[in-house]
């Protein structure tokens, strides 16, 4: 009942029931899907509370594969923040810079996009934090160099999810990922430098009140 309660759950709950609805009313497909982006990032959330569960329950030689699987997915709490691109497909302006349309609708699809991707940042940077105390990393070069691998990796599944269209669940076609990778590289790189700094700049910005976070 506690863990129901937490709020969250709470949170979660009601943005993919407001995703389904809000969608439903103004005929709008994205908005649904923002509530399947929203339970991946949870997803990872859970993952990161579940982990000394599981490390209780199975062998010790499992424990990679789960490490695996939650890196695997990590970088869907960061990708809703590329949700801000349809942006472009609402009408906020008659005429730039300073004639506006008067569309609450409009409003309302921002701020559930806005609080989506935040919430969803929110529970990343709270995952890596579970992680970091439950494998016990107390040195901070190590902790940074593990961040700034975590996050590498993070804007390049963010750059394979967005552009080249693949899921978390899709790591089997690991060649035609490379492959499509290779293909687009000097973009790639530079999407994974600069999505690398997002990740860092939240983190940060999630962990300034708490500073054994930080530290």
């Amino acid at each position: 009942m506690k863990l129901i309660k937490h709020p969250y759950n709470i949170i979660y709950m009601i943005y993919v029931f407001v995703s389904f609805v809000l969608g439903v009313i103004l005929g709008n497909g994205l908005i649904i899907f923002l509530g399947w982006n929203m339970t991946l990032a949870y997803f990872v959330y859970i993952l990161s509370k579940g982990y000394p569960w599981f490390k209780c329950r199975f062998p010790k030689w499992m424990l990679p594969f789960y490490l695996s699987f939650y890196i695997l997915f990590f970088p869907n709490t960061i990708y809703i923040l590329t949700d801000f691109i349809h942006f472009q497909e609402s009408l906020f302006f008659q005429h730039y810079p300073n004639v506006y349309h008067f569309i609450i609708s409009e409003w309302l699809i921002f701020a559930h996009i806005v609080i989506g991707a935040l919430f969803s940042a929110k529970l990343g940077m709270e995952s890596i934090h579970h992680m970091v105390s439950h494998l016990s990393i107390t040195k901070i070069k190590i902790k940074y160099i593990l961040l700034t691998l975590l996050f590498l990796l993070s804007s390049l599944g963010i750059f394979i999810g967005r552009f080249l269209r693949f899921n978390s669940w899709q790591f089997m076609q690991i060649f035609q990922i490379i492959s499509e990778v290779l293909n687009h590289f000097a973009f790639a790189f530079s999407f994974v430098l600069i999505f690398t700094l997002i990740h860092y700049v939240t983190y940060f910005i999630f962990s300034f009140n708490d500073k054994k976070h930080i530290i």
